[in-house]
């Protein structure tokens, strides 16, 4: 036994001066590729010295360990080895390209600190283990050098928010306007952080590759540049990306996430186009592939601050049809859009259906549909139409007079029509937008219209690739929000064929990894259902939001400690606890509003209730001065006890002004039996320099309170 102690004693030895040699000499020494198979077994050896390095320290601690030389020391022996030769394996996988950074060379020293320190403490156990302090320093020494060094590694796997990512704060931040989208910034980067920057950042720059800003991208890596609009596939990245699944070139490699369909597109149509670092996303025309395909990213500038009241949901249900497909245009949006489908379906009676909706309809897609010039009447009674696609119907010059009076219009296609350019220049329209290519106005005649037309975007021409047609968002329908029971969440949609992805936890849906919708799911509790319909060969529909309240029960009374005020004071302390929720118009009465106080209130229950969430149901509205509020404190007591602050949250503030939405704070409670809770909401004091009412108080809107 002594001589197997002796050999895999002076072994650790003789291997931490090797480590010690490389590391101080690594710049002279060169490691044949045969030796890189054992550099890449680092990951794999790492874990067992680590778990057997806090064994030894444990069985330090103990009382008996010192009698018990034999097993400890066979333990110790085996450590010392298998931590010094994972650190000279992790040294040879650091002489590999894209590890070059200050990252790897902190993780190498502290595998040098740590296999060194591990031989120092067994030649010196004894001693160390007759005195307490010694032992104490040692122990902390060593647990400082795993948490370190093991840090460490972890950056160079997964990047640097890998340990702390679950806990920041990463919902509350609203869309991005499409208005306000950049390409590169706002889709590209996002792509590319998620499924390459683990591999090709500053720390790990596999190939020499770095990949986390514009300027890096540019420069691509030893292998040239990610992308060349000449070369075969548009480059390198898109050559890789398209790799089978096996092949050892395959990016992102075999285990790691990978790009969706949708994903590859968009880095697809980029790249072709020229991989433009500054375009704007709505710059690009309205048929181009990459908007398309991207649109349904983000908000609008309309999309969620319409103040009007929303249809009913059965009104809704009731126009839907195989040929026509009503539905909200953003999620939580009282406004509509229509699209019609089926041309030999359609009859121009049918527009009349939608009176019902006509102040909800922004929107109207009558794209290829047998409408004539006197068929258009009806348009004039919708107020709020602000999009209407009548390409390639029989629509001509006579038209355009009714056309003139709906003055909510702001984007209109006449593509494929019988428009002339005398027509279109006796008609001008306040317009954003006027798309008439393949009708009777000519590229040519642009100049003399864009004058008679002034800031309208006159499009007469059309470039760019095959139009992908987009699926419409499918449709939620299940009509309550507010619920006592679990219930079956239903999805449908009215194209055949379609795969139906969903997500319960806020999440997008995506046609990879999102679960597909095969019947009714079970909701149990407060959920965020968000959709997105997918077929081959077409661009996925924009994703449908709907957000599922818990609600467990009323209290038996609530009263206000503060008044609202007197314009926005609802009906008092029962509009939190009637269970209607309200809309995007403030002024409803659905709505309680604070700006001048904290909002104060106070619920009781005659019976304790155990309860582990209280959700408080927002308003934010930044061009109306309503922000999130400013802090938010729950304070609760049990029977016959005082109460005491359990819960408390400092809500994102916005960083620019954004679309209108509606924002849930749920704060967690330890999970008890409470008699009486009391909450406190308190409105922004002072609005931010960036904001036009900077300095002013700001409001907080709520409208719902609910209890789990």
């Amino acid at each position: 036994m002594r001589t197997w102690k002796t050999l895999l004693y002076n072994l650790a030895f003789a291997a931490n001066t090797l480590l010690l040699f490389f590391v101080l000499a690594e710049q002279w020494v060169v490691v044949p590729a045969w030796l890189q198979v054992a550099g890449r077994m680092h990951p794999l050896l790492l874990h067992f010295p680590i778990v057997l390095l806090l064994l030894c320290m444990v069985l330090e601690w103990l009382p008996g360990s010192k009698n018990n030389t034999s097993l400890t020391d066979i333990l110790w022996l085996a450590t010392l080895n298998l931590t010094v030769f994972s650190a000279l394996f992790g040294w040879i996988l650091s002489r590999e390209d894209g590890y070059s950074s200050e990252t790897v060379s902190w993780h190498k020293w502290g595998g040098v600190f740590i296999s060194l320190f591990a031989l120092v403490w067994y030649h010196l156990r004894s001693r160390i283990h007759s005195r307490k302090s010694a032992l104490a320093f040692s122990s902390m020494a060593l647990l400082a050098g795993l948490v370190v060094t093991g840090h460490q590694g972890a950056v160079l796997t997964h990047g640097d928010d890998f340990l702390l990512a679950p806990v920041k704060a990463t919902d509350g931040a609203p869309p991005v306007a499409l208005e306000d989208a950049i390409v590169f910034d706002h889709v590209i980067k996002p792509i590319l952080d998620a499924k390459c920057v683990s591999c090709h950042n500053t720390g790990k720059a596999k190939g020499e590759l770095v990949m986390e800003t514009a300027a890096s991208l540019l420069r691509g890596g030893k292998n040239g540049l990610l992308w060349d609009t000449t070369a075969r596939e548009y480059g390198l990245l898109l050559q890789r990306v398209h790799l089978p699944m096996n092949h050892k070139e395959h990016m992102p490699p075999k285990g790691k996430p990978q790009l969706t369909e949708e994903e590859i597109a968009i880095l697809y149509h980029w790249i072709r186009t020229g991989g433009d670092m500054k375009q704007k996303l709505a710059d690009l025309p309205a048929s181009d592939s990459l908007r398309l395909l991207t649109a349904a990213l983000f908000s609008t500038e309309e999309g969620n601050s319409y103040n009007f009241a929303a249809a009913g949901e059965s009104t809704i249900e009731e126009l839907n049809s195989h040929y026509r497909v009503v539905q909200p245009i953003a999620a939580e949006s009282p406004a509509l859009e229509v699209n019609y489908f089926g041309a030999s379906q359609f009859k121009a009676e049918q527009l009349k259906d939608l009176l019902k909706i006509k102040d909800q309809l922004v929107a109207l897609n009558l794209n290829r549909m047998p409408v004539s010039d006197a068929d258009i009447e009806i348009l004039k009674q919708f107020p709020v139409l602000h999009n209407l696609n009548l390409s390639f119907t029989k629509i001509t010059d006579k038209a355009l007079p009714v056309l003139q009076q709906l003055k909510a219009l702001k984007e209109l296609s006449l593509s494929g029509t019988g428009v002339s350019k005398e027509g279109l220049a006796n008609h001008p329209m306040p317009l954003k937008s006027l798309y008439c290519w393949n009708s009777g106005v000519a590229a040519a005649d642009l100049p003399g219209l864009q004058k008679i037309w002034g800031k309208t975007r006159l499009e007469a021409g059309f470039s760019g690739d095959t139009i992908l047609i987009q699926l419409n968002a499918p449709i939620v329908q299940n009509e309550e929000q507010i619920f006592s029971k679990p219930f079956d969440l239903k999805l449908k949609h009215f194209v055949q064929g379609v795969d139906l992805r969903y997500t319960l936890d806020g999440s997008e849906p995506d046609s990879l990894t999102s679960p597909v919708y095969s019947g009714p799911v079970k909701i149990s509790s407060s959920t965020q259902v968000k959709a997105r319909a997918f077929k081959k060969g077409w661009i996925s529909s924009t994703t449908v939001s709907r957000q599922f309240f818990g609600s467990g029960g009323k209290p038996d009374s609530i009263r206000l400690l503060t008044p609202p005020d007197p314009s926005y004071k609802g009906n008092g302390g029962s509009t939190l606890i009637d269970e209607i929720k309200g809309d995007g118009n403030f002024r409803s009465g659905k709505w309680l509003g604070y700006m001048n106080n904290n909002m104060e209130l106070l619920v009781e229950f005659k019976a304790p209730r155990s309860l582990r969430t209280i959700s408080v149901s927002g308003l934010v509205s930044v061009g109306s001065y309503i922000m999130p509020p400013a802090e938010i404190q729950v304070w609760g007591a049990e029977a016959g006890g005082a109460l005491k602050l359990i819960a408390r949250e400092l809500p994102r503030q916005p960083a620019k002004d954004t679309a209108q939405y509606e924002k849930i704070y749920s704060l967690p409670l330890q999970e008890k039996n409470y008699s009486q809770l009391k909450l406190v909401v308190k409105p922004v004091a002072s609005l931010p320099k960036w904001h036009p009412g900077k300095g002013q108080k700001g409001w907080v809107f709520v409208d719902e309170l609910f209890f789990e």
